[in-house]
């Protein structure tokens, strides 16, 4: 059977690829499966709450989705080309992850709608998985001859290392498949051990429950001592992800660079729907932008301004109860016990004042 060479294809039909998105191709059916694999991350309860491909395993894991599909097209789309700095954030001010600066996903669909488009034309069955629970993203990704599974479970290329969101067509088209090939971590280990949090400790397996970025998007209560490893986070935690030498331009340098910055007291007290018209490419459970003041309080409690007590002070009173309990940890944070201890007497919410009590406890 004579098989479609797809670069060919595409310079037939003048659709060019922007230099940010790589293409590997795995003749179907593959034999692969990832269900076992997610199942065994679910029952040791690596995952923590997680829902998206855990919640159903035997489908998101199965590579072989379609019987009429002879062809897994993968698009990877490097995100972070030019850009590799950390940086350090002004007082009271939160960092945002480079992943979550803005929706890199929308680059890559509409890449692939561009490819949909084609294959209409052509009348091509296809179907296209990206940013999907139904389907584990980085199944044909190794096989394709893209990259490899780092020790801190990112997917990584070379000269890319994990700056990089994945996307699967699915064709009925026999198209000329790309070759595995041969790559791995070696002796490295930056990733866990730039990991703040110990939530690599384990190559090749991240333990969501010690995860920043995983409590950062959580709708669960925070705990004290995940609060503390947040630091100035306000969004996403992406120090496995900088420190991957595959990933690293030649010139990395510690900058403030200020256009990754949050004020955080705005965030504070900004008005929900502002919030999510800002942040709406943010993961925000239950579509809840406390969730995201959450964030900010903890953040500012990690990274305060010399007067950051006196703005909780003034705006307790405004606050919903779920976020005054994080301002009460932040007043703690700050070590002004005796304001928290002032509130209480002016407080009915028997949840704030046992809150009270398991601060008080924590104070030498």
């Amino acid at each position: 059977m004579k098989h479609i060479n797809l670069n060919n294809l595409l310079i037939e039909n003048s659709l060019i690829l922007p230099k940010e998105v790589r293409l590997g191709i795995v003749s179907l059916p593959s034999g692969l499966s990832f269900s076992e694999k997610i199942e065994k991350i679910k029952k040791q309860n690596k995952h923590a709450n997680m829902k998206f491909t855990f919640s159903n395993p035997d489908y998101s894991g199965k590579a072989d989705k379609f019987e009429w599909a002879n062809s897994a097209i993968v698009f990877t789309f490097d995100y972070k080309q030019s850009k590799q700095n950390s940086y350090l954030a002004s007082k009271g001010s939160g960092k945002i992850a480079a992943f979550a600066e803005q929706d890199y996903y929308q680059p890559l669909k509409k890449i692939t709608s561009e490819f949909e488009n084609l294959f209409s034309k052509l009348n091509y069955k296809f179907y296209t998985f990206i940013d999907n629970p139904n389907h584990y993203d980085r199944t044909f990704f190794e096989v394709s001859g893209l990259g490899w599974q780092g020790k801190s479970t990112m997917m990584l290329s070379p000269g890319i290392g994990p700056w990089q969101l994945l996307g699967t067509m699915y064709s009925d088209q026999h198209f000329e498949p790309t070759q595995s090939k041969n790559y791995s971590c070696g002796e490295c280990n930056l990733c866990q051990i730039s990991c703040p949090t110990g939530a690599l400790d384990e190559e090749y397996v991240l333990d969501a429950n010690k995860c920043l970025s995983y409590w950062l998007q959580s709708p669960e209560t925070i705990p004290y001592d995940i609060r503390s490893a947040v630091g100035n986070r306000f969004y996403g935690c992406d120090e496995c992800l900088v420190s991957c030498p595959p990933g690293q331009s030649n010139n990395l340098t510690i900058t403030k660079n200020n256009s990754h910055e949050v004020d955080l007291e705005k965030i504070i007290i900004s008005k929900n729907e502002d919030l999510l018209d800002a942040y709406g490419w943010f993961y925000i459970p239950k579509r809840n932008a406390n969730y995201l003041k959450r964030n900010a309080i903890i953040a500012l409690s990690n990274n305060p301004k010399n007067d950051t007590y006196k703005f909780y002070l003034k705006h307790y009173k405004t606050l919903s109860d779920d976020l005054k309990i994080y301002i009460l940890w932040g007043l703690w944070k700050l070590g002004k016990i005796n304001d928290i201890r002032s509130l209480m007497d002016k407080e009915d919410n028997k949840d704030l004042k046992l809150e009270y009590e398991k601060l008080k406890s924590m104070t030498s």
